[in-house]
């Protein structure tokens, strides 16, 4: 706790700092006049006499509160009147004591006042809003989520994301730097199967001038851009196996070095990975390092595919025609009923990315201010294939829910136990 005294007579000042320095980290000042030049929102409390020379304590009270100094205040006086101790309680001061006092009664206002500025902390940190940027929807199983999310926010931890394309794995990594100390740095995004193999080395790290052919000029790579936020990477699992050890060098030392260059430079970088892909396989089939992974998957989250996330489909519909009918000036249409259930009972094997163009494209070529199941153009060729795993979905959780036990709910539906904790792995139904 940081403490001012502000205290013209010597004696009561020396006394005072050298009863509370033990405990607490003092600066004291001989008039208020000094005390206003220096003071800021790191003092936690302000012990103050009233008469003084240059400035009453009670118009420093006043100044101070004025320069929106937020520390608490505690009054100390040999001359005490009761219209001072009312105006004094009148601005805000917690404790009004009159010299002389007994040092306890002085430790006992400042816990007062430590207590009183603790809980206004924690008041301040829970008012603090969580950014929902990009949700458009909410599901149980989207909040759930989200909570591990947040609680992973407020770390410096590698998050991996997994799920089928389309489920919002950059909406997740952006939720998560969003509401992280690192929001007001950079959020530097790449998707590695969308570069080149050859082309991603100097991405990620730059390179210096000169570093091979047509390099002009040097160029800053994705970590040194990232620098103090975020790099998300998307699909990891296209990383080849040279990147793969350099990156893992980068997550163990915190330096990179640019392709040609010889000078290791810190980074300080947040890294939220991402895949659509089981790297579980890729691990067992030696295409992508363990060690990698360990680093990458501190905290894990199974991005659930849409399907299984029915609550969020009309809620994502809704929003995305509005912005639409927004956007291109279309003005205000909704959906028929006939198309809220054709749209719930849609299986989107491309997940909210499909779900969000089957929306623009009714709202735009639709004639009329009610969107009808005719106008959603929706990809049924691809939904036999869901429409299995669906129902294998549920006969999984429903044999669960009647059976606690793995091996008496396999038995229920005939299944061997192992295909069932395969199964049971695959939907994300957990042990």
């Amino acid at each position: 706790m940081k403490i001012a005294i502000v205290e013209d007579d010597i004696n009561m000042r020396k006394s005072l700092e050298l009863s509370l320095s033990d405990d607490y980290e003092l600066k004291t000042y001989k008039n208020p006049i000094d005390a206003l030049k220096e003071l800021d929102d790191s003092f936690d409390l302000i012990i103050s006499d009233i008469n003084m020379p240059k400035m009453d304590g009670l118009e420093f009270v006043k100044t101070a509160l004025e320069q929106k100094i937020s520390a608490e205040f505690i009054i100390i006086t040999g001359n005490a009147t009761l219209n001072k101790a009312i105006e004094a309680l009148r601005l805000g001061v917690k404790d009004f004591l009159t010299k002389p006092f007994d040092l306890d009664k002085l430790c006992e206002a400042i816990n007062r006042a430590k207590i009183i500025r603790e809980k206004k902390a924690n008041k301040i940190k829970k008012e603090i809003p969580v950014k929902q940027n990009g949700f458009l929807g909410s599901s149980k199983e989207l909040e759930n989520l989200k909570t591990i999310a947040l609680k992973a926010a407020k770390t410096n931890v590698s998050v991996f994301l997994s799920g089928e394309s389309g489920v919002g794995k950059e909406v997740f990594a952006k939720f998560i730097h969003e509401n992280s100390k690192r929001a007001n740095k950079p959020f530097i995004a790449i998707n590695m199967a969308a570069i080149p193999e050859n082309l991603i080395e100097s991405e990620l790290f730059g390179y210096e001038k000169g570093a091979f052919t047509d390099a002009n000029s040097s160029k800053l790579g994705l970590f040194e851009l990232a620098n103090e936020g975020t790099l998300f990477l998307d699909e990891i699992g296209e990383m080849s196996a040279s990147i793969q050890a350099k990156l893992l060098r980068v997550l163990q030392e915190k330096t990179i070095q640019r392709l040609g260059g010889t000078k290791l430079i810190n980074i300080d970088v947040r890294i939220i990975s991402a895949s659509n892909i089981n790297i579980q396989d890729n691990i067992k089939n030696n295409k992508f390092r363990a060690d990698l992974f360990y680093r990458l998957n501190t905290i894990m989250l199974d991005i659930l595919p849409l399907r299984q996330r029915k609550d969020e489909i009309i809620e994502i519909a809704n929003a995305t025609l509005n912005r639409i009918c927004n956007e291109y000036d279309l003005g205000e249409k909704t959906f028929s009923k006939e198309a809220i259930k054709v749209l719930n009972d849609y299986n989107y094997p491309g997940n909210i990315r499909e779900l969000i163009s089957i929306v623009e494209s009714a709202a735009i070529l639709s004639d009329e201010n009610i969107v009808k199941d005719s106008d959603l153009r929706l990809n049924f060729t691809n939904n036999n294939k869901n429409n299995i795993n669906d129902l294998e979905f549920e006969l999984i959780k429903e044999a669960l829910k009647q059976e606690k036990d793995i091996k008496a709910a396999s038995k229920l539906i005939s299944m061997s136990e192992k295909v069932f904790r395969e199964k049971m792995q695959k939907y994300n139904l957990g042990e």
